[in-house]
């Protein structure tokens, strides 16, 4: 391969045109100072064969000083006499055009010709990367990057075992590293490369384990929640009984109403001594006289009149009171009856749910169950005829290698008998009598080759005796009997009667075999893991599809089933609502409580004042007020003892506060009363709330669960055996592949060899599995490639380039050596040596060296191109 001509614009700092033309078929030399842009036209030279013209990710290579510019590569070069020339527009208007002599190809029939052309593959997608640039990857190096051949070489290995086979006449190609990178790729669909770990859908599969194990282990943790939730609800309902059998608020409220009792007879008794205490001041103020005395009995009787006004408008509040607390019950029955009417709508909303779930189920298993039927037909048929193609090929099948080795003795045989008819004697004879040859009789004419001695009776007269003149006319004749007989023998064995026979038999058998192959395959896809399998899943779908519908029907009437969200709404909002009724009972409660309590006290007040208005002694006492103040001090006397007796007994009476215990008996009564209450909300509520769960299914959920993880296993059981298959196989090939390499490591020695000897003249470099440098063999040492200095390595990289180049030369492929300021490590005198080498290869090879140390390059003997002048030229 020659460049003729590259011509580069708008390509990184190469903003105006640049053109290199007339460029030598051996070396070149273009030098220039640092970032005057020589690794920009080597790296233009690489984008514009390597990478795609439509590739994104290029945007690197547009000129920061003109964003929208339009980077284009257009070069020129020679293949065996023929000009072909490329051109690429990247980023924008993105265009590629291939003209090879008058053909010409365009966008990616070009890039597919080039790829093929110079040795190397294309990405997929993206830009192109190392493990793809093959030869040219190899042969073009970037600055920096001599000393790197061993992961260059690798990349291109297939090409360059390609190139060695067919040099050494060998029919070993690299077809081999397709196959192993077939198996791999296969293999790595389900492991990583390095460290073999899962990955696609051997990762998938064991990642949808681990999710199902976390779901069954969800699951039973609701199972044993639900578990718990119902022995929760036995211990309710059971504490609920018991309290409602004893109903202990009752007792308190009884002893509520005892303490009541305590309570009025408290205040009888304070009543008493305020009488006697009035009896007292009225006797004393009977002196004041009768006025003062009927005063008060007037403030008494106006006291009795208020107070049955007072009864009256209090019975009227009780009453009220009982109303309202009748009006409330009937709400709360109301309520509850609205809401357990609601929770029924619910339920049958979710078995709506469940049998809309349930019609998608039985569809889908009809649906597989119709395609298994289908696959099962095709199998069956499938193996029917495999099976009879497989008798029919036994019938007829040829051993290949008696077949093989009849063949030969035909072509054999023919070119014998040739040389024989040439070299016998020949008696031609007219005979007007019989006469015997070696016993055989003989008349008429004709002729008769003799394949060696011959004794002819003539009758009367004698015998001749007849040897013919050449002498290896025997073993010529010996030669060709055993082969006649062995030809005889093969086709007995065979079974034909003639080689043609044979080769349409064998013709046949192929034909028969590719046909079975073909059935064998229509079996695969369709019965992957056999009839019985496919039979297997055919009747599990039937079982599915079966218990789906039992499940169907054992769901309750679903026709007047509302919306999940509206039962769900009406069935909160009819709860909210007995809970508002409740409460409402529970204050009408309260409030008929206190005001009966009121009317009562009202009522014995009343009592109390007309009976001490009605009294005799009262009635007695205002008839005789006007009786002696002996009397009267007598009774003060009286009166006052029992004030001090009733005082003693109204302290004593206080200390027990009858009335605060009433109200505590009553509140803690109505405390124990709503905490039975709240314990049935919690009992209704838990029993909804199972019931919901119930209707979820989740037993059933459950062993679904199960059965899932039991078929990942299986999956994740069945993708692990083919790892471990693809990884045998994988084995087995790489070392079949080593050994073949091993074959084509000679050649490629030798070349190597040739230039090594000019920088180290009683060394060795050897080469690995994937035919690249891997030591240097010197001095009875033997040193890795990593092991040697950076310059070393450097001037081996470029030698064993030298060497690659004249191997893919001499087995046709084009080359192109390109290097972008090597040898920078290396010392005048080695430098001296790997010159030597150049100038030998570019006897055979085109070769670009791009240098920003001219001085160094100046004893080639080859003209020095300045990039200044190539640009100013460019201009021009």
């Amino acid at each position: 391969m020659i460049l003729e001509r590259i011509a580069i614009r708008n390509f990184r700092k190469l903003v105006d045109p640049l053109i290199i033309d007339k460029l030598e078929p051996g070396l070149n030399l273009i030098c220039g100072p640092n970032e005057a842009g020589k690794s920009t036209i080597a790296e233009a030279v690489r984008t514009v064969f390597l990478e795609r013209y439509k590739v994104s990710g290029l945007g690197h290579i547009v000129p920061l000083s003109v964003p929208d510019a339009q980077p284009t590569v257009e070069v020129s070069f020679a293949i065996d006499g023929v000009t072909h020339t490329l051109k690429k527009q990247f980023v924008r208007k993105q265009r590629c055009e291939l003209r090879v002599g008058t053909q010409v190809f365009g966008e990616d029939q070009a890039e597919e010709k080039l790829a093929e052309l110079l040795g190397f593959s294309r990405a997929e997608r993206g830009a192109s990367r190392p493990e793809l640039a093959g030869i040219p990857g190899l042969l073009w190096v970037r600055q920096g990057h001599t000393g790197d051949v061993r992961d260059t070489g690798s990349h291109a290995a297939s090409y360059i075992r390609d190139a060695l086979a067919k040099l050494a006449g060998s029919a070993v190609s690299g077809d081999e590293d397709v196959l192993i990178h077939a198996v791999q790729h296969e293999l790595f669909k389900l492991v990583t490369e390095k460290t073999r770990r899962p990955t696609g859908a051997l990762a998938d599969i064991e990642l949808e384990l681990s999710e199902l194990t976390k779901a069954l282990g969800d699951l039973e943790a609701q199972q044993h929640q639900f578990d718990e939730d119902i022995n929760r609800l036995s211990r309710l309902q059971a504490e609920f009984n018991a309290i409602q059998k004893t109903r202990p608020w009752e007792e308190l409220q009884a002893k509520a109403a005892a303490a009541v009792k305590r309570a009025d007879a408290l205040d009888e008794l304070d009543r008493e001594y305020q009488t006697t205490q009035q009896k007292h001041a009225l006797a004393a103020a009977e002196h004041d006289g009768l006025l003062q005395q009927e005063r008060h009995a007037a403030d008494l009787e106006n006291a009795i009149e208020k107070d049955r006004a007072a009864l009256s408008a209090a019975d009227l509040a009780a009453t009220r009171a009982t109303e309202t607390l009748q009006a409330a019950g009937v709400a709360a029955a109301s309520a509850r009856a609205a809401s357990d009417a609601a929770g029924r709508a619910l339920e049958t909303a979710n078995a709506a749910i469940a049998a809309a779930e349930l019609r998608e189920q039985i569809d889908n298993y009809q649906k597989n169950i119709t395609r298994l039927d289908q696959a099962l037909k095709s199998a069956a048929k499938a193996s029917e005829d495999t099976q009879e193609l497989t008798r029919q090929a036994a019938l007829i099948e040829i051993d290949s290698k008696k077949f093989k080795r009849l063949q030969t003795i035909a072509e054999k045989i023919v070119p014998l008998q040739a040389k024989r008819d040439a070299a016998l004697t020949r008696i031609e004879y007219r005979l007007t009598d019989e006469i015997s040859v070696d016993g055989a009789p003989v008349s008429g004419s004709g002729a008769i080759l003799l394949d060696g001695q011959k004794t002819i009776s003539l009758p009367d007269l004698g015998e001749l005796t007849i040897v013919p003149g050449i002498t290896d006319v025997s073993a010529i004749v010996a030669e060709l009997r055993a082969l006649e007989v062995e030809h005889g023998k093969l086709l007995l064995e065979l079974g034909v009667p003639t080689l043609a026979e044979a080769t349409a038999r064998l013709a046949r058998w192929k034909e028969l075999i590719a046909e079975r192959d073909t059935h064998a395959k229509i079996l695969e896809m369709h019965a992957p893991h056999g009839l019985d399998a496919l039979r297997n899943e055919h009747g599990q779908a039937q079982g599915s599809l079966t218990s789906a519908r039992a499940r169907m029907a054992g769901l309750p009437d679903i026709t007047d089933a509302l919306p999940p969200a509206k039962a769900k709404r009406d069935f909160d909002e009819a709860h909210l609502r007995l809970e508002a009724a409740q409460a409402a009972l529970l204050v009408a409660s309260a409030d008929q409580a206190g005001t009966a309590a009121n009317a009562r006290n009202v009522r014995e007040r009343l009592a109390a004042n007309e009976a001490r208005l009605s009294a005799p002694d009262f009635i007695a006492q205002r008839s005789q007020r006007r009786s002696s103040l002996v009397e009267k001090a007598a009774q003060m006397q009286e009166f006052a003892k029992k004030l001090e007796t009733l005082s003693q007994q109204l302290e004593l009476a206080k200390l027990d506060t009858p009335r605060d215990e009433a109200e505590r008996f009553s509140r803690s009564a109505l405390l124990l009363q709503e905490e039975q209450h709240e314990r049935d909300k919690k009992i209704n509520h838990l029993r909804v709330h199972l019931e919901t769960l119930g209707g979820t299914g989740i037993g059933e959920r459950l062993a679904q669960t199960v059965a899932a993880i039991e078929q990942a296993k299986r999956r994740d059981s069945e993708l692990r055996r083919r790892v471990q298959a693809l990884s045998l196989l994988e084995s087995i090939l790489v070392d079949e592949r080593d050994r073949t390499v091993a074959a084509l490591r000679a050649p490629l020695t030798n070349r190597i060899g040739h230039y090594l000897k000019r920088l180290f003249p009683a060394a060795e470099l050897s080469v690995d599995e994937n035919l690249t440098p891997a030591a240097l063999q010197r001095d009875l040492q033997s040193e890795d490639l990593e092991s040697l200095s950076y310059g070393t390595q450097e001037q081996l990289g470029m030698l064993a380039r030298l060497a690659y180049a004249d191997l893919l030369r001499d087995a046709g492929r084009p080359t192109l050596l390109l290097f972008d300021d090597a040898l920078v490590h290396t010392d005048d005198n080695r430098r001296d040596a790997v010159k030597r080498a150049l100038i030998d290869a570019a006897s055979r090879h085109q070769i670009l060296v791009f240098t920003c140390h001219p001085s160094a390059w100046n004893d080639l003997g080859v003209k020095q191109r300045h990039l200044d002048d190539i640009k100013a030229a460019s201009v021009q």
